[in-house]
């Protein structure tokens, strides 16, 4: 029961960022919810199931401007690649704002990949088995970035691999994601760049609305619909959209999967990686 109710609010996440302002719920329906939300909680914390629903939840603030002004300043240290990455990570790792918001038990998270690579990898937040393993897309969404990755001919160890975010935003209940805010995109942007400029990249592949909003700014106008398979630009370094790979997972369909493969095909066009006639068809 607790996976579904999971679930369900990745889903409505996703719809928000999808631009979906309302959606119609039944009486009966919303009187459903209320009471399986109310019997799961009460099975765990009896004390608090009363006040669960009828309490107005609000996402935490209390943080926000002091991390707008701690955006850490980034000079990295002469050496090759290896030594400025070690620097960096050991950076990243050790910040004090990123662990102020990491629960007991999980860790900050940080890219991973060749430093070589040409293509750039940029996901949103990590999620739960990315905050316990402190890698990025070790989860379900990210085992289906691996596939991809596979049918485009390379491995996962080509390529490089980072989020928006360094640590997966808290939230106030038991269970959930949240996309992130503004501000803790705006703070944790500099780690990115930084990564960007060791790694230099041909083609950064932006993984999702969240992703789509960390790097070109929040627009509210802008539909994922509306811009996926299209390229943009980011430091210098051009930038495909195309959906988060736990899109797929929500929407299995063959449809979807090719939209997502022919963002794929673009990068490998762009990057003259030799696309068999096999690759053409996938998902046809």
């Amino acid at each position: 029961m607790k996976e579904k109710l999971e679930m369900l609010l990745d889903e409505l996440i996703f719809l928000k960022q999808q631009g979906v302002t309302s959606i119609y719920l039944q009486d009966s329906t919303l009187h459903a919810f209320k009471t399986t939300f109310n019997q799961l909680i009460s099975s765990d914390h009896p004390e608090s199931s009363a006040k669960i629903i009828s309490t107005p939840i609000s996402l935490p603030t209390s943080a926000s401007s002091h991390i707008a002004s701690h955006q850490p300043q980034i000079d990295l240290p002469e050496g090759d690649k290896e030594v400025q990455w070690n620097f960096l990570r050991d950076k990243v790792l050790n910040c004090s704002i990123c662990n102020s918001h990491i629960k007991t038990g999980t860790k900050v998270v940080f890219g991973v990949g060749n430093l070589d690579a040409d293509i750039f990898f940029c996901g949103e937040a990590p999620g739960a088995d990315e905050e316990i393993q402190g890698k990025p897309f070790v989860g379900k969404a990210g085992q289906l970035l691996t596939k991809i990755i596979q049918a485009m001919g390379l491995r996962r160890e080509d390529v490089y691999i980072g989020n928006i975010m360094n640590w997966r935003p808290e939230v106030p209940a038991l269970f959930g994601n949240r996309p992130p805010t503004q501000e803790e995109m705006n703070f944790c942007l500099p780690y990115l760049k930084a990564q960007l400029t060791i790694v230099k990249p041909k083609v950064i592949v932006a993984l999702g609305a969240t992703a789509v909003n960390g790097l070109l700014g929040i627009d509210n106008k802008r539909r994922m619909g509306d811009i996926r398979g299209k390229w943009f630009e980011f430091q210098n370094v051009p930038l495909m959209v195309t959906f988060h790979p736990s899109y797929l997972l929500r929407n299995d369909t063959l449809y979807a999967k090719r939209q997502v493969w022919e963002d794929m095909l673009k990068v490998m066009e762009h990057l003259n990686f030799p696309i068999s006639d096999k690759q053409r068809i996938f998902f046809q």
